[in-house]
């Protein structure tokens, strides 16, 4: 059940919960009040936990003597009544209307387009295809593939608001792939490219930051400011990828 049914759903219960006690008790619990009285209470999780003023067919304790049905128990003025219905209805206005949480996907496209930058970039490593198997090198290729089209997806709404979960789903398959192509190139560049493993770990650090752009990661990882796991911001780490393999 989606989260803002589940509001609505606690609301109204919080609503008949209020009112029940107050409510004008039935004469018969088998009339057509009688019956309405008893879903109230269900809806109102009546369950030996708040006790109404008095129970269908009962006379009423606030007022000794009073006739079955009669109005004798105390009852919820109308402006009051009125008050708890509306502050329901305004509750579950406010979460629909709202349709979901949604995101910025300015930083989430920065990141990304650093990303498929490095991505392609150990790649191109001269040789580094050569030091590979068939297998390694489909992977590679496959990975590089997918990041370019999440990518291009996330360049397309750039600019604007997008569900977190899109955010999410966009953020988790880039880190994926992302990791994929530094698992299997990392061992291989060390041996015969240095350099190319320095810039693997410096291009180890965004996954983290994209993650914590939509919420995947703890925002402790993300520092305060700006700044990320193994120091400097997000704007020179993505600069220190833009500048290629050294």
């Amino acid at each position: 059940m989606p989260g803002r049914y589940l509001v609505d759903v606690a609301a109204l219960c919080g609503v008949c919960a209020a009112v029940m006690p107050w409510l004008p008790v039935p004469g018969r619990a088998g009339s057509a009040y009688g019956r309405l009285y008893v879903v109230l209470n269900v809806v109102a999780q009546n369950f030996r936990n708040v006790t109404n003023m008095v129970q269908p067919g009962q006379v009423s304790s606030m007022r000794p003597g009073s006739a079955p049905g009669a109005e004798g128990g105390r009852r919820l003025p109308p402006l009051g009544l009125a008050l708890l219905l509306g502050g329901g209805m305004a509750l579950s206005g406010c979460t629909a209307g709202t349709g979901g949480v949604t995101i910025d996907t300015a930083e989430l496209n920065a990141d990304a387009g650093a990303i498929a930058f490095a991505a392609q970039a150990i790649e191109s490593v001269p040789a580094l295809s050569s030091h590979l198997s068939a297998d390694q090198v489909a992977e590679v290729n496959a990975a590089l593939t997918r990041i370019k089209e999440i990518t291009a997806q996330i360049n397309a709404a750039s600019g604007g608001t997008i569900d977190i979960q899109t955010g999410k789903d966009w953020a988790s398959s880039l880190a994926s792939e992302f990791q994929t192509i530094l698992t299997i190139a990392a061992p291989v560049v060390s041996a015969f490219a240095p350099g190319v493993g320095t810039y693997i770990q410096t291009a180890e650090q965004i996954i983290p930051l994209i993650e914590a752009a939509v919420g995947l990661a703890p925002a402790s990882m993300a520092g305060v400011g700006g700044a990320r796991p193994g120091g400097g911001d997000a704007p020179a780490l993505r600069a220190a990828l833009y500048r290629g393999v050294a």
